[in-house]
């Protein structure tokens, strides 16, 4: 099938888990992309008419339990297409447990229960433009599960989005709000320009700031879609002066798919770069950076069943994606924006996917992290203390050794039921055992006008 237009969907839905492990297998290479995530698309021959309005929607239940922890999650999600172009979407969340269920991080109000929107907004794409306002989150790299910065398991923040499609190449700005912390105003903008040849190739290089300051207002400056941190802050364009008052990193994304079955994913992120070597450096001062690599071996095994073989390293230095003003740090709600793991550390891990192209995923890892102690997981609103060189990973170490497995099955489009475990052997806690179930069950609707 061929893809087309599309809006985001929850990280839950089969399309979207699917489409990721079809990018693996050399499928659908036209739509890939380092801008993320994957947005839902409809199909070639759906016939939407000029005029007519298409409601799409889903009521459903959630449920997962873990280490004597378990929740349900009602949930509801809602789509709307009006004259082909136009479009509205929602995807909204009511648990009982804040705890158990992946990106959510809705205020808890009374008996855990509480309620949030997880993706939500109005926009109008056609051939060549996306325009968009909403809820949601953006995912920046090359390569599935390797994201530096920004990534597709982050909390949502609200932001608008502009894309311009030129055929091979594409550019893409957001700029969005992401909370209030201590009176400090928190933003986050983005501006990234790619060249793919749609077919085996994708080179994409990005800006993302993360600007703030007490009771700051939007800044005017980085509404400019094109521009760069660097000047604006450099020839004090901004509304708060000073070289604190944000931090830009800036990556290159590499995606290469060689004989249809192998596929090479490498990212590159600069967050410090120290250049004036007689000066800076004979201080100690050093770069600060972040790397990650993913190969991808996927062979036809079985016939009408996708399987992937990948081995994969991620890297983000001590210091990368702090700032010497902690409100500039790259994380929301103490969560990191982009490695789950935040910074100070590095992961090596090996495994196989398997997809049969209907109703069934199967994952299995294993590999070993490394953490130190300045992550940004311990303390994610700090600044660095100093931006010395120091041994990586920094301080007393944690290291652990993971196994994992994940299996999905979709007894009916509209029932699922998934399982997974988990051991780790960590020089902090010790070994560790952990099992998960869950199911989801949803009643669909659509109607058209």
């Amino acid at each position: 099938f061929v893809l087309i237009l599309g809006q985001e969907m929850s990280n839950e839905f089969l399309q979207f888990q699917s489409q990721k492990l079809l990018y693996d297998s050399g499928e659908n290479w036209e739509r890939n992309t380092t801008f993320g995530p994957i947005r839902l698309n409809r199909l070639m021959d759906h016939d939407i008419g000029n005029d007519s309005l298409i409601i799409k929607l889903r009521i459903g239940l959630n449920g997962n339990a873990a280490d004597q922890i378990n929740g349900l999650a009602f949930y509801s999600y809602g789509h709307l297409s009006f004259q082909k172009y136009y479009y509205a979407y929602v995807y909204s969340r009511i648990v009982n447990n804040t705890n158990i269920f992946p990106r959510y991080t809705g205020v808890e109000r009374y008996f855990g229960r509480t309620g949030e929107t997880d993706l939500s907004g109005i926009g109008y794409e056609n051939d060549w433009m996306i325009l968009q306002w909403g809820r949601g989150r953006q995912s920046w790299c090359a390569g599935n599960d390797i994201q530096l910065a920004i990534g597709e398991n982050s909390p949502a923040y609200d932001y608008g989005l502009l894309e311009l499609d030129f055929g091979h190449l594409h550019v893409r700005y957001f700029h969005g709000f992401l909370e209030e912390e201590n009176d400090y105003n928190r933003y986050i903008t983005g501006r990234g320009i790619e060249w793919t040849n749609k077919k085996s190739f994708v080179i994409g290089l990005s800006e993302i700031v993360i600007y703030s300051g007490i009771n700051r207002p939007l800044d005017i400056s980085y509404l400019n879609p094109i521009s760069t941190h660097l000047e604006i802050e450099m020839n004090n364009r901004q509304n708060e002066l000073g070289t604190k008052s944000g931090n830009g990193v800036w990556q290159a994304s590499i995606d290469w798919l060689i004989k249809e079955h192998f596929r090479i994913s490498g990212n590159i992120l600069f967050d410090e770069f120290t250049i004036d070597k007689d000066h800076e450096l004979e201080k100690g001062e050093g770069h600060s950076n972040a790397v990650s690599v993913r190969a991808v071996w996927s062979p036809k095994v079985f016939k009408q069943m996708y399987t992937s073989f990948f081995t994969e390293y991620i890297m983000v230095g001590t210091h990368t994606l702090r700032h010497q003003s902690g409100y500039n740090n790259f994380v929301q709600r103490g969560l990191p924006l982009g490695w789950q793991y935040g910074s100070d550390g590095d992961q090596y891990r090996v495994g196989l996917n398997i997809f049969n192209n209907t109703n069934l995923i199967t994952k299995i890892s294993f590999g070993s992290r490394r953490l130190g102690e300045e992550t940004i997981t311990n303390d994610p609103y700090a600044p660095y203390p100093h931006f010395q060189e120091v041994p990586f990973p920094s301080g007393m170490v944690i290291k652990t050794k993971f196994i994992s497995g994940d299996l999905k099955w979709w007894w009916k489009q509209n029932v699922s039921f998934m399982t997974g475990l988990e051991w780790l052997d960590s020089d902090k806690d010790g070994q560790e055992f952990s099992f998960r179930i869950g199911f989801d069950i949803y009643y669909p609707s659509s109607f058209k006008l």
